[in-house]
């Protein structure tokens, strides 16, 4: 007889009643091939007795086995497996493992390549990320005011029914008038779509642009994510330097004259990760040379709304009369990285393919979550928020910075950003940024070892260090103890 004692596991504390728990063991024994068809189940008594239940518990258990068509009674023998069910190769009763699992039993692509993991942030209380957002001058509280009211009006219910892949309409329509007036970014309602985040922005951008062997210019460095989501496209990326100008336009007019592209990836606004910005000479060189070329410019302006210095720059978007540019923004990145909530503009054609496109794989956003957040643009929350958030950023980079300068000059070479939530920060070549960021968390502090900037033609042992999400105390805290674990290496 099988070891039943230990195979049958029930417990008293669970919600699903022990008769069920014994008739689904029964029944995961049969499916994995330990019990074939015609093998006789153990008497009810003896059951009962291994696994410490009630007779009567037994007797409904197998009464259940025999209704759900896995077991039979024959008379004066007992309960048997039912003699129809086909046969099946015993699996031996182990649990999976990551081994077991990548053998699989099926074929299935993987080609998304050494995809690095997202930042695991939620559960740590002291952090240096690399350049979010302080979740805490989030006006969160207002926002789920406003989505609680319209829950509870008679039209709000509207909004919890299926709607269009574009995105909530108001919430368009605000943030059309936000890039007006902010920007000097004019679009009509049907050149904007929500997406959960730049993003999805850009791979909806990239499966409509790219088929496998088509060339994407991007920066040498570069936002990975970006970078992963254009290989998995199938596209070839053509590395284009970076200085302090940002991307290198003559050499990415060279590079055209060997060969045809389909797009060129720019973040010309706090260069990811090096937070340059490119020079306005470059910018209309770049329209130029999409015009000449006919490639579309994918323009990744995430955090736009974080400038310290001097007023931005217009993005290309703003100042291209060509419809060359499909502009993607965040503000997953400028409120709370996990309110997943960004938009892309373009010609209203492309637009519309990217809804259809977006309907794939989620057939819509939280249509009442961006009516809400309408409301907070449309009442100047937003406005005020941004402002607030400024303030607090500048004052927040100006602290990190001296500090940086004090008890870092030996060891971090940085420059002052004039905008965005973090440094692009480039340590002694001596300094083992994995030891570094492993011992620092040994002392309960986060902070990441750099492999995320790195790929096949960029490998400087700097990382980002953002100073947006941490308050005075947080920042002296953490940045003391980054300062022992670097001069303990």
């Amino acid at each position: 007889m099988l070891p039943y004692k230990s195979l049958i596991q029930v417990d008293r504390s669970a919600r699903l009643s022990l008769h069920i728990q014994v008739c689904n063991s029964f029944i995961s024994l049969i499916t994995s091939g330990t019990l074939q068809p015609n093998d006789i189940l153990p008497g009810s008594r003896v059951l009962a007795q291994l696994i410490g239940i009630n007779r009567n518990t037994v007797k409904l258990a197998y009464d259940e086995l025999i209704s759900q068509g896995w077991a039979e009674s024959i008379e004066r023998k007992g309960i048997f497996v039912l003699s129809k069910l086909p046969l099946r190769s015993k699996t031996p009763v182990i649990p999976a493992t990551a081994n077991h699992a990548e053998a699989g039993t099926f074929d299935w692509n993987n080609n998304l390549g050494p995809i690095l993991p997202n930042e695991q942030l939620q559960q740590v209380t002291l952090a240096i990320d690399d350049g979010f957002p302080d979740v805490r001058l989030a006006p969160v509280d207002v926002l789920m005011r406003e989505y609680r009211s319209l829950s509870r009006k008679f039209y709000g219910k509207g909004f919890l029914k299926y709607s269009t892949a574009m995105g909530s309409e108001q919430l368009r329509l605000a943030i059309q008038r936000y890039l007006a007036h902010s920007r000097g970014l004019i679009v009509s309602p049907d050149q904007l779509m929500i997406t959960k985040g730049s993003q999805m922005g850009i791979y909806l951008a990239a499966r409509l642009l790219l088929n496998p062997g088509d060339g994407i210019a991007v920066g040498v460095c570069n936002y990975g994510s970006a970078d992963d989501t254009f290989r998995n496209s199938g596209a070839k990326l053509l590395r284009i330097s970076v200085d302090d100008q940002g991307m290198d336009i003559d050499e990415l007019k060279k590079a055209l004259q060997r060969q045809k592209i389909k797009a060129v990836y720019v973040i010309p606004h706090h260069h990811f990760p090096t937070t340059v910005t490119m020079s306005m000479e470059r910018r209309l060189k770049l329209l130029n040379l999409a015009k000449e070329y006919r490639f579309a410019i994918i323009e990744d302006d995430y955090d736009f709304d974080f400038h310290y210095d001097n007023k931005p720059f217009l993005p290309l978007a703003s100042i291209d009369h060509n419809h060359q540019v499909i502009y993607i923004g965040s503000i997953s990145k400028t409120f709370a990285p996990a309110l997943r909530i960004g938009f892309m503009s373009g010609p209203p054609a492309f637009v519309k393919a990217a809804a259809s496109l977006r309907q794939l794989i989620d057939k819509q956003g939280d249509t009442l979550l961006e009516e809400a957040l309408a409301t907070l643009y449309n009442e100047g929350e937003m406005d005020r928020h941004f402002r607030r958030s400024l303030k607090i950023y500048r004052q927040r980079r100006n602290s990190f910075c001296e500090i940086l300068k004090a008890d870092f000059g030996d060891t971090i070479q940085f420059r002052v950003p004039e905008g965005g939530l973090g440094i692009w920060a480039n340590f002694d070549p001596n300094i083992d940024l994995i030891k570094m960021s492993d011992e620092a968390a040994r002392k309960g502090l986060y902070i990441g070892n750099g492999s995320y900037y790195q790929n096949e033609n960029f490998s400087p042992n700097a990382q980002r260090i953002g100073f947006a999400s941490l308050r005075e105390n947080e920042m002296t805290e953490a940045l003391s103890i980054l300062k022992k674990v670097i001069y303990k290496l």
